[in-house]
């Protein structure tokens, strides 16, 4: 299933997309939905995200999913992970699905994995056009999913350069750039994975982020909205043994959730699991889950 390229603006930045467009549909046909696919903390939705996009477009849906500002094709500074931006994207993410031929704007939905699922529940607390969304391994509290990767002391330490940081940023204007890995731990998994991502020539735009992404992120808490959702449906995908994303970050977040509501676990399951290049048979579950909400709520 092929893709058009196309592209938008958002904060004067030309932010790539990638538009698929179901084989069934020709212009002059009746609007159908538009689902909106977030990508995680790579920033790069054909990384992370190809399999779903070609996925729930099969089921006949219009999928676009874009690059953040940033990384992949997109305009914007490198080195740098700013939530609140990847917010902004996603808003005109949706602005400019409403001005697709094809797509009802009334009948909008997300997709979010991983980080892309803490942008999901932000964007959906505060943009009501998100009329369902669906979280797989999803960051919910970025202070908390920085806390629990580390060890008690390495925390401390990673929280007091930080704010360091950020005194000497104010005063110099100047930035510190540091390893990727330094700011989002890497289990084993995930460092394995990373691998895999290079030997099937996935490229990303640097192994370097400034401090003040840690900051950014930690100031980013999903769940403190996550109650502004309901009575637009919210279903949370979490893996049980998942190494990177704690479950517990889902559990809580769904807890805070208002109905209609459902929760899913992919048992013994790590955080790279949910994807089909991990692990083919788990991400059956992703599907089936995701294609029934949607049938059901969109």
């Amino acid at each position: 299933m092929e893709h058009t390229e196309v592209s938008f603006f958002s904060d004067g930045d030309r932010i790539a997309g990638y538009l698929y467009t179901p084989d069934d549909w020709k212009p002059g046909d009746a609007r159908r939905p538009g689902i909106l696919v977030l990508a995680g903390y790579s920033g790069n939705t054909q990384a992370d995200c190809t399999h779903m996009m070609k996925r729930l477009c099969a089921e006949g849906w219009f999928v676009l999913g874009y690059d953040y500002v940033g990384f992949g094709k997109s305009e914007g500074k490198r080195n740098r992970h700013r939530p609140l931006e990847q917010a902004q994207n996603t808003y005109d993410a949706l602005s400019y699905m409403q001005t697709v031929d094809g797509i009802d704007p009334e009948r909008l939905a997300i997709y979010g994995t991983s980080f892309g699922g803490a942008n999901g529940v932000w964007v959906a607390a505060h943009d009501e056009r998100v009329k369902v969304l669906v979280t797989s391994v999803g960051v919910m509290n970025g202070e908390e999913w920085m806390r629990r990767i580390r060890r008690p002391w390495e925390w401390l330490a990673f929280k007091e350069r930080v704010l360091q940081e950020a005194r000497s940023r104010v005063v110099t204007g100047q930035s510190t750039l540091v390893p990727n890995g330094e700011i989002m731990l890497r289990d084993p998994e995930s460092q394995r994975q990373r691998e895999m991502h290079a030997q099937a020539g996935h490229t990303f735009q640097s192994e370097e982020r400034d401090i003040e992404s840690g900051e950014a992120v930690m100031r980013y808490r999903p769940d403190w909205v996550v109650d502004k959702i309901s009575p637009r449906p919210v279903l949370t995908i979490y893996a049980e043994h998942d190494n990177l994303v704690p479950p517990e970050q889902q559990l809580i977040c769904h807890e805070k959730c208002g109905e209609p509501k459902k929760l899913v676990k992919l048992p013994k399951a790590g955080h790279y699991d949910s994807y089909e290049f991990r692990n083919t048979e788990m991400c059956q579950v992703v599907y089936a889950e995701t294609i029934a909400w949607f049938r059901q709520y969109l």
